[in-house]
């Protein structure tokens, strides 16, 4: 059964990330991602921090702000890359005291988006040295597509699979669209190795907007999701401008787990 939660990226810029972890419990909602916003909280007494204030809401994945640090975990500068390495392993730290299964990953990126993987600074080296790192922390790294990454349409993913075999994924669906990539596609091209989702929908202008309030076929996705084997959540994840009517949230993640009961049944 597909879970339904919720990320404290809702809530991003507004105030601390202790804050914003709060402000999810005042949601239904059973599992949850958080995003981490600053240097000082990739620490375990952070990570900490934050799983006692989730009490029963179960963390399944940290995020942190990757244009921190993940372009230059592939830099070609050792210190550059050391430096980035400690962060990340702070990171990978605070997640695995707030009890996270995965780190979301983004990866190395570009402001004119001509980034693709065969571009990488030694791809398959530099991640195993990720790997390592995350692994020995109980942490799995999920590599997400984000329409300005590395990663970020079907063939850029197939790729990435052909390289790097064990690597699991995020669809971050409104990431697809403003790729102009069909979501399914992406399911398809990530197949079993698709182990997170993030969601959004968009208008008939291309407006993002909440699951619900879009044109997005909600169900047909989740059982698309069902048919590929899918049994990972689907994390609701809008930006801070979205998040400021509760009931409007409120209507969307009920939206999307009538959605997906719809798509179990």
């Amino acid at each position: 059964m597909i879970a339904i939660g919720l990320s404290s990226a809702a809530f991003y810029g507004e105030n601390n990330t202790e804050d914003q972890v709060r402000s999810l419990l005042n949601y239904p909602v059973e599992v949850c991602e958080v995003f981490l916003q600053t240097f000082g909280e990739y620490t375990p007494a952070f990570g900490l921090q934050l799983r006692r204030e989730l009490g029963d809401v179960r963390c399944l994945a940290v995020h942190p702000k990757s244009t921190q640090l993940e372009g230059e975990l592939f830099g070609k500068s050792p210190r550059q890359r050391e430096e980035a390495i400690e962060m990340f392993a702070g990171a990978c730290l605070a997640g695995k005291m707030l009890g996270a299964r995965y780190y979301v990953f983004h990866g190395p990126f570009s402001v004119d988006k001509n980034i693709t993987p065969e571009r990488i600074f030694r791809l398959e080296e530099n991640m195993q040295v990720l790997y390592d790192i995350a692994g020995r922390e109980g942490i799995e790294l999920l590599w997400e597509n984000v329409s300005w990454a590395a990663l970020s349409t079907p063939k850029s993913v197939e790729e990435i699979r052909r390289r790097l075999p064990r690597q699991r994924y995020v669809l971050d669906v409104k990431q697809a669209f403003r790729a102009g990539v069909d979501p399914i596609d992406m399911i398809d091209a990530m197949g079993d190795r698709l182990a997170h989702v993030h969601a959004l929908d968009w208008d008939e202008k291309g407006n993002l907007c909440l699951p619900g309030e879009g044109v997005l076929d909600w169900q047909a996705l989740m059982r698309h999701l069902a048919d590929v084997g899918y049994d990972g959540a689907v994390i609701l994840e809008p930006y801070g401008w979205m998040s400021g009517d509760h009931q409007r949230m409120m209507r969307s993640l009920e939206y999307l787990r009538r959605c997906a009961e719809k798509a179990n049944a």
